[in-house]
């Protein structure tokens, strides 16, 4: 399973490592273990129950590897332990540096250990670095002498300062919700480097100024809400974001922190009732996971129903609400063929009448989201996709058409994929066939932005139709409106570009609603929120943060928050 923070791949040419028989690996410790250094970048929790004698754990996620800036000094400097960081040190000295995963045995799929090899001979070192083919597993079935266990040392770290993801894997794990966790107490963080918020904070998280409108002018700025306002200041070139985005990831660290770490005496019924435990599901339900280093909240992740005795209720995928909005999102990872049949069965049992996709199929050769709209049964859903039309974002009037081109990217124009599907359930024949519509939008990359906040903001304005031209009430809504059914969003992670759509949209739904109720008031539609300081974008990160872990994964959406929010603000003026 690939991790959340795998890129592209780098070009693989000798000059930063090749491929070494595991045969020839065991050669080398036994002639020449001075010269040798090894590097298991596995997530501690493998590298505890079994690792080659002598090596290193060094578990760093693939973005942080890709900076220049990340050099060996700041790869020395995420050791905890003394005796490790020293040995680190030495790496100048050695003639050999191996680095091994779990079983990589192909070097067209070995770009992170590349990557891990070439921060050596960025500074000149100009040994001999090898890759070990087939990894851990095929080593240590071939030379289990070489293999020692768990070895979790406890003296080196100071006192009160866990060492790096140190943690005890019982032989049996507990049970949440159908969902196997770690169970260690006293010093577990599992997975915690291969989290992208465990270095992420090392170097700051930097400053973009924001792009205002061409139409902004003083006067309109003078009548933006003063938390808007205090942003979109020229002289501040996004100071003031940055400074907001860094808070709310050192609040995310500490909370990561809790999520990750498995109290033995806290009780798994008592988890979701507070708002201070946080808790993580779903580590051990690997191929119901598109990334390893993604797992939802327990107390807010969707759960599917009328599961059988000693069944699995688990789905990658979170319940998201705002605390000023009436949105309501399920927040998921784009589905992966093993949860195609999950993802329907979420969309029936929670009644779900729009899905977003924020992600194309593909992104610079990596699968970001496998098809699960095409025709089928899916388990008790049957789907029908009778209809796929392209709404042009650059148009005039953006309307569907029925215009279908080979490669509709080849128009020039960012666009959108309007799919309907027809949706049925084998346990409900007489229920009447209910309408599904997706709205991919596949411009948006990766990690990155959309081109413009304008399509974000059309994007919406999209939704927004959908959802006014379903009818009939959630089972489940209080209120009988079918606005109160949740709208699934997924990217490829379901986090960062998932998190910058339901920030956005949120935030224009309670500034609608505010404007909506001013303007009922006799009051001036321009003024509805000038009593207001409370920054409506950083909270709402905040409230998903609290539901579903790294939402708005970077600054540079969270800027496009602000972005597309003022860019919609002045347009109402």
């Amino acid at each position: 399973m690939p991790s959340r923070q795998d890129a592209s791949p780098l070009k693989q040419t000798s000059a930063h490592g090749c491929g070494v028989s595991v045969e020839r690996c065991a050669e080398l410790l036994e002639s020449s273990r001075r010269d040798v250094m090894l590097l298991d970048v596995r997530p501690y929790a493998h590298f505890a129950k079994g690792s080659i004698k002598g090596s290193l754990n060094l578990c760093i996620p693939t973005t942080l590897l890709k900076r220049p800036s990340f050099d060996t000094q700041k790869l020395t400097n995420t050791f905890t332990n003394e005796s490790e960081k020293q040995i680190f040190a030495g790496w100048r000295r050695c003639r050999y540096i191996i680095v091994y995963d779990a079983a990589t045995s192909d070097m067209k799929d070995a770009s992170p250990l590349m990557n891990v090899l070439k921060k050596f001979t960025a500074e000149g070192w100009s040994g001999e670095g090898l890759i070990l083919l087939g990894g851990f597993r095929a080593f240590s079935s071939r030379f289990p002498t070489f293999v020692q266990g768990q070895q979790v040392p406890v003296s080196d770290t100071p006192a009160g300062r866990p060492s790096r993801m140190h943690i005890d894997l019982p032989s049996v794990a507990p049970v949440a919700g159908g969902c196997a966790l770690p169970e260690s107490s006293h010093a577990a963080i599992p997975f915690f480097g291969n989290i992208r918020q465990h270095m992420d904070l090392i170097g700051g998280v930097g400053q973009i100024p924001l792009q205002v409108p061409h139409s902004f002018s003083e006067s309109k700025k003078r009548l933006l809400p003063p938390w808007l306002r205090e942003v979109s200041e020229s002289t501040d070139k996004g100071r003031k974001v940055s400074e907001k985005f860094l808070s709310l990831e050192k609040k995310e660290l500490e909370r990561m922190k809790k999520a990750l770490s498995y109290e033995k005496s806290a009780d798994a019924s008592t988890i979701g009732g507070s708002s201070e435990t946080f808790r993580v599901a779903g580590i051990e339900k690997g191929t119901k996971n598109r990334y390893n280093d993604i797992y939802p909240f327990d107390h807010s992740r969707v759960r599917l129903q009328n599961v059988s005795p000693g069944g699995c209720d688990y789905v990658n995928a979170n319940h998201m609400k705002a605390a000023y909005s009436g949105k309501h999102y399920i927040a998921t990872q784009a589905p992966v063929p093993d949860t195609f049949n999950d993802f329907w069965r979420v969309v029936w049992e929670q009644d779900v009448r729009l899905v977003v996709s924020l992600t194309a199929e593909v992104e610079r050769g990596h699968v970001k989201c496998h098809p699960y709209w095409e025709s089928g049964n899916y388990g008790p859903c049957q789907v029908n996709n009778f209809s796929q039309k392209f709404i042009y974002l650059d148009a005039q009037d953006p309307q569907p058409t029925d215009m279908e081109l080979d490669k509709p990217e080849d128009s020039g124009s960012p666009y959108i994929i309007v799919r309907h599907f027809g949706l049925s359930h084998s346990s409900f024949p007489f229920q009447p066939l209910r309408e599904v519509t997706q709205l991919q939008y596949p411009h948006w990359p990766d990690f990155g932005t959309t081109s413009q906040p304008t399509h974000l903001l059309k994007l919406i304005e999209q939704c927004d139709k959908v959802i006014a031209a379903t009818t009939g009430p959630h089972p489940g809504s209080r209120d009988g409106h079918a606005n109160s059914r949740p709208v699934l969003v997924h990217c490829s992670a379901g986090c960062g570009r998932t998190g910058t759509f339901c920030t956005v949209d949120s935030v224009l739904d309670i500034l609608k609603r505010q404007r909506s109720a001013a303007h009922a008031s006799g009051g001036n539609p321009n003024q509805w929120t000038h009593t207001d300081n409370v920054d409506l974008i950083e909270k709402t990160v905040d409230d998903f943060r609290t539901q579903r872990p790294s939402m708005v994964q970077n600054l540079s959406q969270f800027v496009l928050c602000y972005e597309s929010v003022l860019e919609w603000t002045v347009a109402q003026m």
